[in-house]
């Protein structure tokens, strides 16, 4: 029965082949940046031709994460940040992380993600890379304007590989869920009915209009990013929530608005279109709704991208962040994406810590970067830490086997077999790369488990 089942598979997988791996309607590469807009539930260019974003987050650039970025607190980078500060004060902190952000991403980061076809970057930044405090206080230049040089050389060096680039606030004032990755943990009060929260919420709008105001004219950012998973899994699961969040994603969205009516704007349901208000409610345009996409099993997805189809926004939906956890496959998810004509990016392009360069997280990664620690390392040994041991040309990284599998993906193509099995068969890539790429999601479920338990023995699980 074995052998009979085999050439049966074989049988259809042929046929499958026959039929052809195919790509979906034709649709416009990415040469020089033009300002983008919604049309219907399509994002077109200026020539009203249709662009699908297919690339990568530069996750921990603007934000660390201590699972796969080089320092330690699963709380988040705010209490590593405040250390730093106490002790050796604020400006030498803020010079340190700049030190480290210059290094994490270089220009040879933009030219792999061009090379491996993909069109778009989404970068997660968080306030204190541009303020000193959560009062709004500005870091400013020598002529005294906000300092915007740093976001500056990401627009230029996406412009110079012909990539967009998508403005993720991950961590907002006053933080927007109770993650670490917006910044610390257990720590939400931005939607608060208090005066603190309408504080952190009139520092947030400012953030945002002068943001706006910045980059109004750049074509090269293809959307902004408001608020990263706002209220985290309470976006579905606490009611009492949702019209705070509402109110002030309208509020978020007039404040762009006043400076700049040319960017699409990117409102995040997350988990669930309903999480989020309608186009009509408000009287949104030019926006694109965003989902995170971390199901376990193939089917799920499917159901996901479904109840995308029946929301009925007549508005582009686009897969911020996705990882198939579970039993779901790679193969499915870029084939049902790529199908749909859903934009999307990987989470995340880079990471350093115990097996990243055989984890399917990242398109590069190292076990070889040493942690900094915050409390016991003079500042040399912190600026050699976050030093040139981190560019991904130091040596230390290696290129990831999921990073060869997902370039079979990125002009759009469509495994016919994987999709129309759920996964059980696939025919995109040799089976040398499909083997690895499963031995590799084997050790890193092995590796998430591990930074599980020791965020639940920490409190920092929830």
């Amino acid at each position: 029965m074995k052998k009979v089942s085999f050439r049966l598979l074989s049988v259809f997988l042929a046929v499958l082949v026959f039929i052809g791996i195919s790509a979906t309607t034709a649709l416009a590469a990415v040469e020089s940046p033009d300002f983008l807009r919604t049309e219907g539930e399509r994002i077109v260019n200026e020539s009203g031709e249709t662009i699908v974003l297919r690339g990568t987050n530069f996750g921990g650039w603007g934000i660390l994460e201590d699972w796969f970025c080089p320092f330690s607190d699963p709380s988040g980078e705010e209490n590593v940040y405040q250390t730093l500060v106490d002790r050796f004060g604020q400006d030498a902190t803020h010079a340190l992380f700049q030190s480290y952000r210059k290094n994490w991403i270089i220009e040879e980061d933009y030219k792999n993600v061009a090379d491996m076809g993909m069109n778009v970057v989404r970068l997660p930044i968080w306030y204190r890379n541009l303020q000193r405090d959560d009062n709004g206080t500005w870091y400013r230049d020598k002529q005294g304007n906000i300092d915007f040089s740093e976001l500056d050389g990401v627009v230029s060096m996406c412009r110079k590989y012909g990539l967009y680039l998508i403005l993720d606030m991950h961590g907002l004032p006053g933080y927007q869920n109770d993650y670490d990755h917006c910044g610390k943990s257990k720590s939400m009060s931005l939607f608060d009915d208090t005066d603190q929260g309408a504080r952190y919420r009139d520092v947030t709008l400012e953030l945002w209009t002068e943001i706006a105001r910045h980059y109004a004219d750049e074509p090269t950012i293809a959307m902004y990013d408001l608020m990263n998973e706002p209220l985290g899994t309470n976006i579905t699961r606490d009611k009492s929530l949702k019209q705070s969040f509402w109110d002030f994603s309208d509020a978020l969205y007039r404040a762009v608005r006043s400076v700049d009516s040319r960017h699409i704007i990117t409102m995040e349901a997350i988990w669930d279109p309903s999480a989020i208000a309608g186009p009509d409610v408000y009287g949104w345009k030019n926006i694109v709704y965003q989902e995170h996409l971390y199901d376990v099993t193939n089917p799920s997805y499917l159901h996901k991208v479904n109840e995308i189809r029946r929301a009925k926004y007549n508005a582009p939906f686009y897969i911020g962040e996705f990882y198939p956890r579970g039993i779901s496959s790679f193969d499915y998810l870029f084939s049902l994406y790529n199908q749909r004509d859903l934009s999307w990016t990987t989470w995340t392009y880079k990471g350093a810590g115990p097996g990243a360069e055989n984890s399917p997280w990242f398109l590069y990664g190292s076990s070889d970067i040493e942690k900094i620690d915050c409390v016991n390392d003079s500042y040399e040994t912190l600026c050699e830490k976050w030093g040139n041991v981190l560019r991904t040309d130091s040596g230390a990284f290696t290129r990831t086997a999921f990073a060869d599998y997902a370039k079979l993906f990125t002009n759009g193509s469509v495994d016919r077999a994987a999709l129309y099995t759920f996964g059980l068969i696939d025919s995109l890539g040799s089976r040398t790369q499909r083997q690895a790429l499963t031995k590799d999601k084997i050790n890193a479920i092995q590796t998430t488990i591990r930074d599980w338990i020791r965020k639940l023995k920490t409190g920092d699980l929830l």
